[in-house]
């Protein structure tokens, strides 16, 4: 299309942080952690991994796992710059990635656990100690089943959104219940970019009816709206 304004580049490159107090493994030998210089509109910046952990040598990073990163950060870059890529700025890209990259998985627990931990509570029974809800292995839906069991009436008592999100999120689960490959998951940008959603949309057009559709939506919706709640208190 003539006179479409050509994409700035967006280089990410990875590094062994040498600058920083290594880790050392069984034998002793030292560990860096891995760290990403981004490169746009000729600014720089670094920042760590979300990822990745500590190495000996950058060739011990999995190349699956700088694709994923890299392909996080365009994301974001490109959707923030959209409009404005000549004015953009790369400041405030280390918070951004951090809540970018959760993936929605993670976002919707966060999203969901605080709420249903405050609907426990408020149970004032004997056996609240027994639920860890700051064990962040164990998920919304088996503190919310061990709930069920140890309350008498706790379903019933729950406000009715928390009890519609969380049968929301059980209907999620069991449409992406196949095996989750390691750094292919959906992330906050994706939904927020669209192409989450649209994946996730057509895969409910299969899978179940349109109003259960719209929960779905509206569900990871509202999650990623608290997530990101912080963008804004901190810009």
């Amino acid at each position: 299309m003539s006179g479409a304004l050509k994409e700035k580049k967006i280089t990410v490159k990875f590094f062994l942080n040498q600058a920083l107090e290594p880790a050392t493994d069984e034998k002793g030998k030292k560990l860096y952690p891995l760290y990403l210089q981004v490169t746009y509109n000729r600014k720089n910046m670094q920042l760590k991994s979300r990822y990745g952990l500590y190495y000996k040598t950058l060739k011990e990073v999995p190349l699956e796992l700088m694709r994923f990163e890299e392909k996080v950060l365009t994301k974001i870059i490109r959707s923030e710059a959209t409009g404005n890529e000549e004015g953009y700025e790369l400041k405030g890209l280390k918070r951004k990635y951090d809540l970018y990259s959760l993936s929605i998985h993670q976002t919707l627990e966060t999203y969901l656990k605080p709420k249903l931990r405050l609907a426990v509570l408020k149970t004032g029974h004997e056996l609240v100690q027994v639920l860890d809800f700051n064990q962040p292995r164990i998920p919304t839906k088996l503190l919310y089943e061990a709930a069920t069991l140890l309350f008498p009436k706790f379903e019933s008592s729950l406000p009715q959104k928390l009890r519609d999100d969380l049968q929301t999120y059980h209907l999620l689960q069991g449409l992406t219940d196949e095996p989750v490959l390691a750094y292919h998951f959906p992330t906050v940008i994706d939904w927020v970019e669209g192409s989450h959603k649209t994946q996730l949309m057509s895969l409910a057009a299969i899978k179940t009816d349109s109003d259960n559709s719209k929960k779905l939506v509206k569900l990871i919706d509202d999650a990623v709206k608290e997530v990101l709640k912080s963008l804004k208190t901190s810009s």
